[in-house]
């Protein structure tokens, strides 16, 4: 059971990794033209609308790869879904008010994703340790939250810088998540 479960998590993040490039190939497309002034068109901008459509059947892919070997790695995983649930609205909320009311930065759907993906990786992370693999939920919760972190810093930063840095920034978050992924996939 162990094995498929962890086939389950390593199957998972490479498709988190492919999330992570073709979210980065919409990004491109949309948002580096707004760099120089102008917009994608025609074929150019189809192929945006498929890379963002492709992200999004591989996230939910991957996370339910991921999400069901680490509950399967559990004796009884309700309690840990509970608390990876209820703490990951909570720590929406917190940072949503302290992000939008005190620092005025407008909410986009990024800093769910960054929250979501953070819960989900440290459920991971306790799955791993419940089963008894020393080592890897640490490698995997230091990555979470350094991929975390990394994404909070240039989701606060994006609006307060001009058009090129600021499309580099929105470019960081995904690299380091699809780099975070394909490690995870490789442990």
């Amino acid at each position: 059971m162990e094995t498929t479960a962890l086939e389950h998590i390593r199957s998972g993040h490479l498709l988190m990794a492919v999330c992570c490039f073709l979210y980065l190939v919409w990004w491109v497309i949309f948002f580096w033209p707004k760099v120089s002034g102008g917009s994608a068109e025609g074929p150019l901008h189809t192929l945006g609308i498929a890379a963002i459509i492709g992200a999004v059947i591989a996230a939910a892919f991957g996370t339910t790869r991921i999400c069901g070997g680490a509950v399967s790695l559990f004796r009884d995983a309700t309690p840990a879904t509970v608390v990876t649930v209820a703490s990951a609205a909570l720590l929406y909320i917190v940072l949503l008010v302290i992000t939008w009311k005190m620092f005025e930065r407008q909410p986009t759907t990024e800093l769910l994703l960054f929250v979501a993906w953070l819960a989900m990786e440290l459920f991971v992370a306790v799955a791993l340790s419940q089963a008894g693999m020393p080592g890897l939920p640490v490698v995997i919760a230091v990555g979470a939250m350094a991929g975390f972190i990394g994404s909070l810093v240039c989701y606060m930063l994006y609006y307060q810088l001009k058009p090129l840095p600021s499309f580099i920034d929105g470019c960081i978050p995904l690299a380091l998540v699809g780099a975070i992924s394909i490690a995870a996939a490789l442990l």
